[in-house]
């Protein structure tokens, strides 16, 4: 027989089955990692959003009706997107008290 250069099915296979092992622990990790940053997003987002309420509120003595005042007055550029496509934040007065929502 000749010798011939190249892998064999067995060989392939075996690396196939280790990139499937590296997959199956990497990929859980991403996705854990996926959700924290989101999270933290969402987080920074509604402190600026509040902070902003509050620099608003401190100018013009009210409280702003919803966040495109804070646009439309110059506090924030645009009104952010929730984390994870979830919509748009709103303000929303719950018990005496605004509050940033994602909705």
């Amino acid at each position: 027989m000749k010798k011939e250069k190249g892998f064999t099915l067995v060989e392939m296979l075996v690396v196939l089955f280790i990139i499937g092992i590296i997959i199956a622990i990497a990929l859980p990790n991403f996705i854990e990692a996926s959700k924290k940053a989101n999270v933290q997003a969402d987080r920074a987002n509604r402190r600026m959003i509040g902070m902003q309420v509050d620099n608003y509120y401190l100018d013009h003595g009210i409280y702003p009706k919803s966040i495109q005042d804070l646009v439309s007055q110059k506090y924030l550029r645009t009104v952010p997107d929730c984390p994870g496509d979830a919509g748009k934040y709103k303000l929303v007065k719950k018990s005496g008290e605004i509050q940033v929502v994602c909705q």
